[in-house]
């Protein structure tokens, strides 16, 4: 049995309402379950805003009726269908900076407890990703207090993540009573983060922090053992018996990779300053691959971690449009299938050769890609040339 997992999605709307202002609005609850199993291929999907109040709401509301069943291990069951994890991201200050935090709850019950702590820290709990106001240990304590997980959200990207923010390493073992998990983000893969040696005894998670459909399992988890409940899930993920691989951006395509200009585009490899060799604004946004080298210990072995292999959704791929993608979802099955097993000679019936060399060096991991940085995706820029 294999199983995808994708652990980090956003809602844009619930209820009416708007619930992650950034996402798309066609980022609902039902939209999501629909599209992230029929569509994209998951069987696993964490809802990032499940304690905003119209989520919770929702998710009540779909108990009741029978479209979710609540499991004895955590998490949520939809009939037929996906196995959901609900979740919250919040914001905090930490010696000035600003982080973010994910955490995942078991179930109904842990989630009202939260948003009524919400309700008291945060401006509107019926938001995602609030700045909270508290006590950084009280707040850190609370997913496992609710029998829950709490992780570093896009650990390394320059703006709200732990280590883009705070170079005190010694921050993090003051966390480890708290700490369960660290999301590598899109600009980072696990090779990278394993030259903080700190990092040694944390698990690994990615996510694709997905803001509108497309972008639903840009990064997941593979599982190749059953999985029926969050308990199960997380054990698998800590004790990585079961984690086959880590599925995610090539760390080049990552906005965040390389130092770079965010005004003018100027790439500075290696360099700790905020002003603009090429325009002289103070635009530069220092790279997750510079700022790992900066923070990086010397350090014996690395932990042995399951493979991380580079992945991108279909949409990310030139000459992928909305017909094709349509097409190829009727006629070859879910996103994931034709990314990893759809077989060759059936990529001929409805891709032309360009297209068909494109998907099989995604799947070796040989894309020709131009770096991103400074907030600007990477690009791909074809297969490898003959």
């Amino acid at each position: 049995m294999t199983l995808f997992c994708d652990l980090h999605i956003h809602l844009g709307r619930a209820g009416g309402q708007p619930v992650k202002i950034t996402a798309s609005s066609r980022m609902t609850l039902k939209k999501v379950i629909e599209y992230g199993a029929r569509v994209k291929g998951l069987h696993i999907l964490g809802i990032i805003d499940a304690a905003c109040s119209p989520v919770l709401e929702e998710l009540e509301e779909m108990l009741d009726k029978k479209q979710l069943a609540e499991c004895s291990g955590g998490g949520f069951q939809v009939p037929a269908g996906p196995l959901i994890i609900p979740g919250s991201e919040w914001e905090m200050e930490i010696e000035g900076a600003r982080v973010h935090f994910l955490a995942f709850f078991p179930g109904l019950e842990a989630l009202k407890e939260f948003n009524s702590y919400l309700g008291q820290k945060v401006k509107n709990p019926g938001l995602s990703t609030q700045f909270l106001s508290d006590e950084i240990h009280n707040a850190l304590a609370r997913p496992r207090q609710l029998g829950g997980y709490l992780a570093l959200a896009h650990a390394f990207t320059p703006f709200k993540g732990f280590f883009g923010q705070l170079s005190s390493l010694g921050l993090l073992a003051g966390m480890a009573g708290h700490v369960d998990l660290v999301e590598l983000g899109l600009s980072a893969d696990a090779g990278m983060a394993d030259q903080i040696s700190e990092l040694g005894t944390l698990p690994f998670i990615v996510g694709s922090d997905a803001h509108s459909p497309d972008n639903i399992g840009r990064e997941y988890l593979e599982i190749d053992t059953d999985v029926q409940d969050m308990g199960q899930l997380f054990g698998v993920i800590q004790n990585t018996v079961g984690l086959r691989a880590f599925h995610g951006f090539p760390p080049a395509m990552g906005k965040y990779y390389r130092t770079r200009c965010r005004y003018c585009g100027f790439r500075a490899p290696g360099l700790r300053v905020k002003k603009c060799p090429g325009c002289g604004e103070k635009g530069l946004v220092q790279g997750v691959q510079d700022r790992i080298s900066f923070l990086g210990r010397e350090s014996g072995s690395s932990p042995v971690r399951p493979p991380y292999l580079p992945h991108l959704p279909l949409h990310v791929l030139p000459g992928f449009g909305p017909r094709t993608l349509s097409r190829l979802y009727c006629k070859l099955g879910t996103e994931l299938e034709i990314i990893q097993q759809v077989p060759p000679d059936h990529l001929d019936q409805y891709l032309n050769s360009r297209q068909k060399a494109l998907i099989l060096a995604l799947r070796r991991g040989e894309l020709a890609l131009e770096s991103g940085g400074g907030g600007r995706y990477g690009r791909v820029k074809g297969p490898p040339s003959p």
